[in-house]
């Protein structure tokens, strides 16, 4: 609270006539740039959004990409997102829109939500391991590339029980946002079809069946 208020040039008594504690203060933080998901734009049927209601699963996915590039841009909001409450209007906001599109598609209320609860894991979960991921290769051990020697040396003594790992740790390090963006849009493919697969036969895409 002293360093926001320096930076405001006020003291810190005074931020206290507008929140009454540190934690109000950072779930306004964690609003505001719950804000920065993309539009409603991505609705399908809205203006510039997917067609009919079979665009759900663009929709949904570009508000997966939307909400993990924030999450890239804040890291600090990562460890908060455990410990206050995301209510305020930008994020009621946004978890209207996706029940709107999700519901909109054929899920059942109680459904739609299990559907955001799954997406928004798949998002969160990615980023956590790519932030982990970005920090060891900045940490005290050096850049990447040594650790992956390090653990290359390793996997060869034991090369036999774990050809796979072995051969994996071997390669060339990994550029770490390529692979990352890879393997997020792997995973979400994967979760929109399986969400398609329990659509009720209704709404299931054309020659598959519902659950």
């Amino acid at each position: 609270m002293r360093r926001i208020a320096d930076r405001l040039g006020v003291t810190a008594g005074s931020l206290y006539w507008y929140v009454a504690t540190k934690d109000e203060l950072l779930e306004l933080a964690l609003d505001a740039v719950t804000g920065e998901i993309c539009s409603p734009a991505t609705e399908p049927g809205a203006p510039g959004g997917p067609p009919g209601s079979d665009g759900w699963r663009d929709a949904l996915a570009a508000i997966a990409r939307s909400r993990r590039a924030m999450l890239l841009r804040h890291p600090w909001v990562v460890p908060l997102m455990s410990t206050l409450p995301d209510m305020g209007p930008n994020a009621l906001r946004a978890a209207e829109r996706a029940l709107r599109i999700l519901t909109s598609a054929g899920f059942g209320p109680d459904k739609a939500a299990d559907a955001l609860a799954a997406i928004s894991n798949q998002v969160t979960g990615a980023v956590v391991a790519e932030i982990a991921w970005r920090e060891l290769a900045r940490g005290p051990a050096g850049t990447l590339a040594d650790w992956q020697r390090d653990a290359a040396a390793y996997m060869s003594q034991i090369g036999e029980q774990h050809p796979l790992l072995a051969a994996r740790f071997a390669a060339d390090p990994p550029d770490i946002e390529t692979v990352s963006a890879a393997r997020f849009a792997f995973a979400l493919g994967c979760l929109l079809d399986g969400l398609a697969a329990r659509l009720p036969a209704r709404h299931a895409p054309r020659g598959q069946g519902g659950r």
